[in-house]
């Protein structure tokens, strides 16, 4: 890895702060906008009692923003400054957890300048911008980056955390496993830090979890299939999953009627108009990863690559036959796991992208061509994602 300057690290920080400086700035405005979902969250957060901590439930089952803020306020911060704080911090975090990943990924192929650069462009990336389809960005195509939502930047948080994780463990069970069938295990430290990464993440909103517990399971069943004589490593793992599947689905008996009244119901929503909308929702989000990994099939492919790449397919079958009727039939939640989902191919596909554009030696006129497209739509992505910050920042809007 190659050592970063003096001003490389100072644009580190600089970038760093100035993430956080927009982040609050954006949240500040939309908790004082009385519609959004931030100021919505908020007053639910002001009505949380620590003498009482089942208050903080009468909402909803992912309390986690809610305490955080709550206990922001009892240093007497007022609640609009509070919200904006906390949310912004939790944007920070993941804008310094993707610029640590890139750091990993190409610090030995790119200067330190450039990974911080190409962070904040994917810490800014939105779904592109139609102004005949969707002219406010985040309408009627989901965005990668939800500016907009509190719970769901710090399910943002833990995502990056656990997936990288998660893919971790897979790798080190194939370091493990050479040839000799030699049989491996993880440590039970290892295994508890993974409980508890997961069952953070449903704390703070289980959208994130919806496509990537699904998705675990299908990709670690395949391993198991493909590896039997290691099934006490994948008991172990799913040891480490159990404990969030039977919160997950106390979480969703809660929102769906079952622990208490319902708001809604969850519902099969096939129909052409879904699948006309869950197309459009796709390309629109995911152009620019879609053509890169097009463009670098041929690239050597590893365990985030593969669970990413499940999980996103996840949510997009989640996305096409799932959906709520009753007074959550417009909230669209079976949405934010397919746009997490997106973010998390976005960190894997952008320094991909630019790991294969660096090791090309040769370029062909397709080839050519197809990096072109693929700056082509990035450059799109990144014009959409700082014109959407600028819509919230300057217009009354709330989405």
């Amino acid at each position: 890895m190659q050592h970063s300057t003096r001003w490389e690290k100072v644009l580190s920080v600089v970038c760093h702060l100035l993430m956080f400086v927009l982040a609050y700035a954006v949240f500040y405005l939309l908790t004082l906008r009385p519609s959004s979902d931030i100021s919505i969250h908020a007053t639910w957060a002001s009505e949380g009692d620590f003498r009482d901590l089942t208050s903080f439930f009468h909402h909803g089952a992912h309390p986690m923003w809610h305490v955080l803020v709550a206990l922001v306020m009892l240093t007497g911060i007022p609640l609009p400054v509070a919200s904006g704080l906390v949310t912004a911090v939790c944007k920070l975090i993941e804008f310094a957890l993707i610029h640590w990943l890139f750091s990993r990924w190409l610090g030995g192929r790119l200067r330190q300048w450039l990974i911080t650069l190409l962070a904040v462009c994917c810490a800014m990336v939105s779904s592109l911008c139609w102004p005949w389809y969707n002219p406010t960005v985040y309408l009627g195509a989901g965005t990668p980056n939800t500016w907009h939502s509190c719970t769901q930047m710090i399910a943002m948080v833990w995502m990056l955390l656990c997936v990288p994780y998660v893919s971790r463990c897979y790798d080190r069970f194939l370091q493990l496993q050479p040839e000799m069938g030699q049989r491996t295990l993880l440590s039970w430290k290892e295994i508890a830090l993974l409980c508890l990464m997961l069952l953070c993440s449903l704390a703070a909103k289980p959208t994130f979890m919806q496509v990537f517990l699904p998705a675990a399971c299908l990709f670690f069943l395949v391993k198991w299939i493909q590896h039997p004589k290691n099934s006490r490593y994948f008991l172990q793992v799913l040891a480490g999953v159990l404990p969030a599947i039977l919160l997950m689905i106390l979480q969703y008996m809660y929102y769906f009627g079952i622990i208490v009244p319902s708001q809604g119901d969850m519902v099969l929503e096939v129909s052409l108009a879904k699948v006309r909308q869950t197309a459009i929702m796709v390309v629109l989000m995911q152009a620019f990863p879609m053509a890169a990994l097009l463009v670098t099939r041929k690239q050597p492919k590893d365990t985030l690559y593969w669970l990413t790449l499940v999980m996103n397919l996840v949510g997009i079958v989640e996305f096409l036959i799932l959906g709520e009727n009753g007074r959550r039939a417009a909230d669209g939640n079976f949405g934010w796991g397919l746009m997490a989902a997106v973010l998390m191919l976005w960190v894997v596909a952008l320094p991909r992208f630019v790991k294969a554009r660096i090791s090309e030696t040769e370029m062909t006129a397709v080839k050519r061509t197809g990096y072109g497209v693929c700056w082509a739509l990035l450059g799109w992505h990144l014009v959409s994602g700082v014109y959407y910050v600028i819509y919230l920042l300057s217009t009354g809007a709330s989405l």
